[in-house]
Parts: C-alpha cells; sequence; structure tokens
C-alpha cells in the first residue's frame, strides 16, 4: 500500500510528497518522533514519469554500461578522492557552517530511484536529503547508545554532524585514506563546528592495526565500501579482531536485489561495470554460520540514484 501524498498535478502527472509514514513503510521501522518531524519538513516531491521517459531512463543506463570509458572503483583511485575532498576542503576554509562539507556529486540527475521505479525529484537536493534520512535512521537505531563513533570512509566528515546529533557525548572518529580529509575534519574542529572530534588516516586495502577501538564502539560506512569492490576481506579481518560493539553500513549489496526486477537488475549491472561492492553480505553470512558474528539486519532501503539503489543497510557484531 503506497503513502504517498498527491498534492498537485501538472498536467496528466500527479505529482507526490513523500512524509514520514513513506519512509516508516519502505524501512519497515516506527520511526523516532523527531526523525519524522524532520522527513515532513523536507517536502521531498517528485513526479511519475511517462512510460516514454522510463523507456529513456533505462536507454541511458544501457548505452552507459556498454561504454568503455566508464570508471571502475579501487585502490588505484586515491588520488581521484585526494581531488575531490581538497575542493572540499578549500570550502571549509571560509564557511560559516558545515554546508561546504557537501560532496560534489549530488543532484547530478534529474531521476532517482523510489521503491524499485525511476521518479523525477522536484525538490532540489532531492538524493541527498533522502540518504541524510537513512543516515540519521541508521545513527538512531545502533550508535545512539555507544560511548564512541567511528566513521570508516568518512571523505569531507558531513555524516558526522548526523553522528554527533544523535548522540551528544560519543567521542567521533572520521577515517578516511585521503589526507584532505584529515584537514578537513581539523578545520571542522578549529571552527567550532563539532567538538570531541577527530581525523585519522585508515586504508581499507592495507588497515591499519595501530588504531585502537575502545570498548562499546560503534563503527559504520555510508557508501564507502562500495570503493572496494571484492576486496573487503582485509577490513572484515580488521573489524574481527578490533571488536566494536556493533558494526552498520549503508552501502550498494546487489544480493537483497531482484534480478528478476528489470529496475534493480539495471542497478546489479553497474554495480558490477563500476566494480561496487561484491560479496560482502555473503560473507558476513558464511561468518554467522561459523558463530563468529552476529547479524542484526539486512535490508534494501528502495531509495536510490539514477544509476544504482545503493542504500541497502546492513548491521552486525563481532561474537
Amino acid at each position: 500500500m503506497s503513502h504517498n501524498k498527491t498534492y498537485a498535478v501538472a498536467g496528466n502527472i500527479a505529482s507526490h510528497r513523500l512524509n514520514a509514514e513513506d519512509f516508516s513503510h519502505v524501512l519497515q521501522d516506527n520511526l523516532s518522533e523527531q526523525l519524522r518531524d524532520k522527513i515532513n519538513k523536507l517536502e521531498l516531491t517528485y513526479e511519475p514519469l511517462t512510460a516514454k521517459e522510463r523507456d529513456e531512463c533505462i536507454l541511458t543506463i544501457i548505452r552507459t554500461l556498454q561504454s568503455p570509458n566508464i570508471v571502475k572503483t579501487g585502490s588505484h583511485r586515491i588520488l581521484d578522492w585526494e581531488k575531490g575532498w581538497a575542493e572540499n576542503l578549500e570550502l571549509i576554509a571560509n564557511a560559516d557552517s558545515l554546508d561546504s562539507l557537501l560532496p560534489r556529486y549530488f543532484g547530478k540527475h534529474e531521476y532517482v530511484r523510489w521503491k524499485q521505479e525511476f521518479v523525477r525529484a522536484k525538490t532540489e537536493g532531492f538524493d541527498y536529503k533522502v540518504l541524510n534520512i537513512l543516515v540519521e535512521w541508521m545513527l538512531e537505531r545502533y550508535m545512539n547508545k555507544v560511548d564512541n563513533i567511528f566513521e570508516f570512509g568518512c571523505g569531507p566528515g558531513y555524516h558526522l554532524a548526523f553522528a554527533r546529533s544523535c548522540n551528544p557525548r560519543a567521542r567521533l572518529v572520521g577515517l578516511d585514506w585521503a589526507t584532505s580529509s584529515q584537514a578537513i575534519i581539523s578545520n571542522v574542529v578549529k571552527k567550532g563546528f563539532l567538538s570531541n572530534l577527530e581525523g585519522r588516516n585508515f586504508n581499507f586495502f592495507t588497515p591499519d592495526y595501530t588504531l585502537d577501538i575502545p570498548p562499546n564502539t560503534g563503527i559504520y560506512t555510508v557508501a564507502a565500501l562500495e570503493q572496494i569492490g571484492t576486496d573487503s576481506e582485509a577490513f572484515i579481518q580488521f573489524l574481527l579482531e578490533k571488536r566494536p560493539a556493533i558494526c552498520a553500513h549503508i552501502e550498494p549489496i546487489d544480493e537483497l536485489l531482484d534480478e528478476n526486477n528489470l529496475i534493480d537488475s539495471l542497478s546489479i549491472y553497474y554495480f558490477r561495470k563500476r566494480n561496487y561492492l561484491h560479496r560482502f553480505l555473503p560473507r558476513l553470512q558464511a561468518l554467522e554460520k561459523e558463530g563468529r558474528i552476529v547479524i542484526h539486519n539486512q535490508q534494501r532501503t528502495y531509495t536510490g540514484s539514477f544509476f544504482i539503489e545503493g542504500h541497502s543497510l546492513i548491521a552486525w557484531s563481532p561474537v
């Protein structure tokens, strides 16, 4: 059953505004009052597509997948991320708020994914705002009682502000392989935007075992593990040894999508073409069968960008 509110009509196409009930429905969870209020104030509106527009979306993705120039993720891209976050570093130097931490890759496409379909986003920053809702939901659910919160692959650190909001007393640590990330976090602290926060260099491909993860620590990633393809074993082994209290991830997880659904299949093909995270969930499931971890949750969120539904959630703990 859809909870979308139809509130306006442009031609023959009705616009819809997402509310807290819509997110509660797709996430299969009762949201906090704070998060429900925030969702309802965002006025996230979209329009369904015509059959012709839907076909154009599908053709665009197919043509992109056929391109020989599509960029694959991996350890070779560290300089690209250094350059990308350096742009945010320049902005934060003269900023009077955390708005400059927003990565530049949001809002590139007019079309986004909602409940296994393409829709036209009418609200500015629609994809960014939806992801923020999911991150806050994850942090509220899994990080509100820990003493330390580590975000691995934090980039410019914009999600750490949500971590602080969800847990005002926790020590925050933002980790990233790009040194520009640590410089950004240093500026954020100097400017007084966030306190009890530090940055540290960390590479998923070669984990730093000198990093101390104290008891009652929560770790999370958001669209960070997607960059390591099938090379997640080193990080998994690191977490098994360091034994955080809870691990939560919002990442592209192809095993949770429906390969028999056309829109989902395009997302899965794009994951593979870009070498996004793969075999991570099956590896965790195998570890659970061995009695080495407990998986608390694994679910898709039915939200995403133009090319992918990349916002699935996995939460687990070492035993």
